[in-house]
């Protein structure tokens, strides 16, 4: 008997804990030893780490194209989350439409899937049976000890009081009460020199350094002075 210079299969690739892709492949070994093959499938978040063949027998890769059509459009796959193809197989290419699977198509695909000759007869998804067993007999860690351990004598604020503001307000207005006459006068000259109750805002004034002679308006042209080191009171307004 001659040997076939290539095999054709359909398969089935999955992650352990998420999705999977229907597929059809042409290989020169042996379905079962392309074990490095997991897939085609182009979305780069997909990454599967098992792959099931489904069947292994076709003559032509027209024949496996034929029932890797009927797998994808019977689970729907480009609208089932659960699966990672994009795409429909055509015979000529992929395609997001939907396919028309004619009465052929429907009992090939009744032949291939029934019974002991699916390649998933007798399985249980992997992720989620494994899963169940992890998660059976867990329970969640109990919070609420740490809501406990806030409260009365617990917590590091009790029967301590707030700072009392009103207080520290009225130091704050002694202080301002108890001005220097020369404080007073200082702080006249800063009004009267930045012109505050002009009608011009002392945004839109110019002013200019007289060592520098940087221009711009009287905030930025303290803070370009203090800066520098020059006194804040060598400035003359030009605008």
């Amino acid at each position: 008997m001659k040997t076939p210079e290539e095999y054709y299969y359909t398969y089935y690739s999955y992650e352990e804990w998420g999705r999977g892709y229907f597929g059809s492949r042409g290989c020169k070994c042996l379905p079962e030893e392309d074990i490095k093959y997991l897939g085609s499938s182009r979305n780069k978040t997909f990454k599967p780490t098992h792959k099931i063949i489904l069947k292994d027998d076709y003559a032509t890769r027209e024949e496996a194209y034929a029932d890797e059509i009927i797998l994808q459009q019977h689970y729907k796959v480009v609208e089932n989350p659960h699966f990672a193809n994009r795409s429909y197989q055509t015979s000529t290419g992929f395609t997001t439409s939907g396919i028309k699977v004619t009465d052929e198509y429907r009992q090939k695909m009744s032949e291939v899937t029934k019974g002991e000759k699916n390649g998933m007869y007798g399985k249980k998804r992997p992720d989620l049976a494994e899963r169940n067993r992890q998660m059976k007999g867990i329970k969640r860690p109990n919070t609420s000890g740490n809501r406990k351990n806030m409260c009365g004598e617990n917590n590091h604020m009790y029967g301590k009081k707030r700072p009392d503001v009103s207080e520290k307000n009225k130091e704050k207005k002694g202080k301002k009460q108890n001005i220097t006459d020369e404080e007073r006068n200082r702080r006249s000259e800063m009004r009267r020199m930045l012109n505050y109750k002009n009608t011009d805002k002392p945004a839109n004034q110019k002013w200019e350094c007289l060592e520098t002679g940087f221009v711009t308006n009287a905030g930025n042209l303290a803070k370009y002075q203090r800066a520098r080191g020059i006194d804040t009171s060598k400035r003359r307004r030009i605008l």
